[in-house]
């Protein structure tokens, strides 16, 4: 069996944490594994480490890939459901959708693939449609709710903006108008892209935005951190905070220099830096640890969780009971916030400069890092957390991999 997987749109180790796991697991079966990634470099999550390549059975491909915009200014363009955010990336582009779709399905002849998996891949997704068994998956901000107009992306916005469903209109039309051309089938609505014959929402409620609208089931994600437990406060070392961000973060050095500032016990991870850039910029009371720390140890015992919004980052913080705060990079980074700051011990800052000028937030980390009320009701919000069985949810996925390339499991 020949099985493509395709990640077209998004950043990050979490569509990775995502793929891999099923990847193996169809491998071990006898699978023959083919990755399109959109960030190829991520390929090394499955590198032999005695060779340096990839193991016998996977094979990495270019992807046909959107130029995402470069332009610092692109981040203020209002994005309230993912019709904004594809018009943004130039689906609305006729042109460049058909060139896209038809180097999908140039891949799709090259390899032959019995299946494809897309994680966050529109165009592949509606490649296959109609042509090859396919199966998606993903985080809930990543799968709107299929079979409906598109709803907003901020779960505390009741109705779109006319500019949304002006978007969603005219990118509609748009692939609709490459497919009439084609002589292929109409795609009902522009959710539709987002799902296959088989879609798989990878998603806790506390954290999908989608939450009020999604009729489809959703899985227990199997990329989450696991064996987190919260600590009482007596067990929790005075002051002490937890800090992971990526290298690139726009606002990494306002929260090291304010951290720095506060005097508080800080222990930190940032993504992306060096072992002799970890090393320079850590402190007596500012430790940056040049390799990733484990979740389920360094949580439970810190007062006080920053960090930037990822879903894995701040669904762990919720289970170690630990208050958090949180400084958005993106707006799936902001909806993620906004969820958790629904339980009641998170704080998100998505402009603390302005929010907290001068000391203020140096003055804020210290107060939420002392408070004793701010850490009850985090540890009280940690039992609102139901991971449910990751194992159960791969079997799921992985079940239906063979049942929609009509194969038997190796």
């Amino acid at each position: 069996m020949r099985i493509l997987f395709g990640w077209e749109f998004g950043a990050g180790l979490g569509h990775i944490n995502r793929i891999k796991p099923i990847a193996r697991a169809l491998r071990e079966r006898g699978a023959e594994i083919f990755l399109a990634l959109q960030e190829t470099e991520r390929a090394d999550a499955f590198w032999d480490p005695a060779t340096g390549k990839l193991p016998d059975g996977y094979h990495l491909l270019p992807i046909p890939r959107w130029n995402m915009p470069s332009d610092p200014k692109a981040r203020t363009v209002p994005t309230h459901s993912f019709a904004d955010v594809m018009k943004l990336i130039g689906y609305g582009n006729e042109g460049g959708f058909a060139a896209r779709l038809e180097a999908w399905r140039g891949l799709f002849t090259a390899v032959q693939p019995d299946l494809v998996i897309g994680d966050f891949s529109p165009t592949m997704n509606i490649a296959a449609r109609g042509r090859i068994p396919s199966l998606t998956i993903g985080n809930g901000y990543t799968m709107p709710p299929g079979g409906q107009p598109m709803p907003p992306i901020r779960p505390w916005q009741d109705a779109l903006e006319d500019f949304s469903k002006e978007h969603e209109t005219h990118l509609l039309a748009i692939i609709n108008k490459v497919l009439r051309l084609r002589g292929e089938a109409q795609l009902p609505y522009l959710s539709d892209a987002f799902h296959s014959d088989r879609s798989f929402p990878l998603t806790l409620s506390i954290v999908d935005p989608y939450a009020a609208h999604r009729k489809e089931k959703t899985v227990p994600p199997f990329n989450m951190p696991t064996n987190i437990t919260p600590l009482p406060k007596d067990q929790r070392p005075a002051d002490g905070v937890f800090f992971y961000m990526p290298h690139s973060h726009p606002l990494l050095k306002l929260a090291i220099d304010s951290l720095k500032q506060s005097g508080l016990p800080v222990l930190a991870y940032i993504s992306g830096i060096s072992s002799e850039a970890a090393r320079a910029n850590s402190t007596a009371r500012f430790q940056i640890s040049p390799t990733p720390l484990p979740f389920n140890e360094v949580m439970p015992k810190a007062r006080l969780l920053v960090h930037h919004g990822g879903l894995s980052t701040a669904v762990a913080g919720t289970m170690a009971g630990t208050p958090q705060a949180i400084l958005p990079w993106n707006l799936e980074h902001l909806v993620t916030a906004k969820r958790i700051e629904t339980l009641g011990a998170t704080r998100v800052l998505n402009n603390p400069a302005k929010e907290l000028p001068g000391k203020a937030l140096t003055q804020f980390f210290v107060r939420a890092a002392r408070d004793d009320a701010l850490l009850e009701t985090a540890i009280g919000a940690a039992k609102s957390v139901e991971l449910g069985s990751p194992e159960a949810g791969l079997k799921l996925i992985v079940d239906a991999c063979f049942e929609l390339a009509g194969k038997s499991p190796g």
